[in-house]
């Protein structure tokens, strides 16, 4: 334990040094379910996404001890978080309600909590139907709001029904351009497009940006060419347009995730050994032409 302490001393210094001028907003923090990650490896994890941002998401609560070991690692490093409940069934549901009533239940501190995300892409994988997501999210903030910290759910640009907007705090969406087979340079000006028209019908609540990116590797998808400068091209052309439009934008993701197949494995900003993409150095520490 001291030499892993000593470690994220020494990270913490170097970050000083290399921190980058062009930061997201948050990032995205995915793990390999069948290989939980100790707080220690968290830790590490956190202290070389916080070159980038002092902002995380996670999944899931319940899963790997995440949302206790996510929360400790923030805390200690004073970063903000996104707290995520995942659901695809009614089971998971509880499990992660659980997961919440215990970790609200400990003496943690909750002030950097930004939201608890409440299922994410629920309604596009048809895994429940609004009126039970709704239900779920009241739940929730039943328990999160004597916490004083906000519940909403994340979801593609065209899953908000009006139950849903009503229920939350404010909107996340998902929109990935690549999977609709856009080019590199389309891909800024389709997400604003699908953002504008989630607020259209938010109600004048705010809207997030909850997931986008670009991969670098994997496959082609249409004329969408998965490839480091593609995925530079995309993620300079979105800082840009998230900083001129005061959007708030997590990037999907942090690191590369090896044991996804296909295409999945490399929406990272970082390979798994925590290494930033070369061309993402491009867009991160130059000034960009916005």
């Amino acid at each position: 334990m001291m030499q892993l302490l000593a470690f994220i001393i020494i990270l913490s210094f170097s970050w000083i040094s290399v921190r980058a001028e062009n930061r997201f907003y948050g990032l995205n923090y995915g793990i390999n379910p069948t290989n939980c990650p100790t707080l220690e490896s968290i830790l590490t994890d956190f202290t070389s996404i916080k070159q980038y941002t002092d902002r995380v998401r996670i999944f899931s609560l319940s899963v790997c001890n995440q949302g206790e070991l996510a929360l400790q690692a923030a805390n200690q490093l004073d970063m903000n978080i996104y707290l995520g409940m995942w659901i695809d069934r009614p089971e998971t549901f509880d499990a992660e309600m659980y997961a919440l009533q215990t970790l609200l239940g400990q003496n943690h501190s909750f002030e950097k909590v930004d939201a608890i995300i409440v299922g994410s892409e629920v309604l596009y994988r048809n895994d429940t139907d609004a009126n039970s997501l709704a239900n779920y999210i009241g739940l929730v903030h039943d328990l999160a709001s004597p916490k004083g910290i906000a519940v909403t759910t994340a979801d593609v640009y065209y899953k908000f029904p009006p139950v849903i907007v009503n229920k939350i705090d404010f909107l996340m969406i998902n929109a990935f351009p690549y999977w609709e087979g856009v080019v590199a340079q389309e891909g800024a000006v389709t997400l604003l497009s699908h953002y504008q028209s989630v607020v259209d019908k938010a109600n004048g609540k705010l809207v997030r940006i909850s997931e986008t990116g670009w991969p670098t590797a994997g496959g082609n998808f249409s004329v969408s060419v998965a490839s480091p400068a593609d995925q530079r091209i995309y993620a300079s052309d979105i800082l840009c347009l998230t900083r001129k439009n005061n959007i708030d934008m997590l990037w999907f993701s942090a690191f590369d995730e090896p044991y996804r197949n296909g295409v999945e494995a490399y929406w990272g900003i970082m390979h798994a050994n925590h290494t930033l993409k070369n061309d993402m150095s491009t867009v991160l520490f130059t000034n960009l032409t916005c």
